[in-house]
């Protein structure tokens, strides 16, 4: 191949501090309490609603009550400034434990000016359509 490079290496492509996650599925407020996730790793995206200690809570697209979000590693905490309480968006990758506390293992800030509407929008094209996101 033409301009291909021994070692597979782009140094173009964006480096990440992130780890790689397996494969996880995505839910909204109504999958994270309902229970059928309890005990499984799954991705919550939503606007960061309060920040405390080692705790954050964060509003989900979907309604209902907040995901409460807890960390373990200092440095997943660091992520939510509290600078972005009712402006930040962020996805947490981790496991939801059985009093519907999301245990962090990893964070990804999503930014101030991100559309929870449309983030609804494709988890519900998603769940109609598993085939498609898989």
């Amino acid at each position: 191949v033409v301009g291909a490079r021994r070692g597979g290496s782009n140094p173009t492509a964006p480096r990440s501090n992130h780890t790689t996650m397996p494969p996880t599925p995505r839910v909204d407020a109504t999958d994270y309490h309902s229970g059928q996730h309890s005990g499984r790793m799954v991705r919550v995206t939503g606007k960061l609603l309060s920040v405390e200690g080692d705790r954050a809570q964060l509003e989900m697209s979907g309604g209902g009550a907040p995901a409460a979000v807890v960390f373990n590693d200092a440095s997943l905490a660091a992520e939510f400034d509290a600078s972005l309480v009712g402006s930040g968006h962020f996805e947490v990758i981790g496991t939801l434990q059985g009093d519907a506390t999301l245990q962090a293992a990893q964070v990804v800030n999503l930014g101030t000016n991100f559309d929870m509407g449309m983030y609804g929008e494709m988890l519900s094209v998603s769940k109609r359509f598993p085939h498609m996101f898989a």
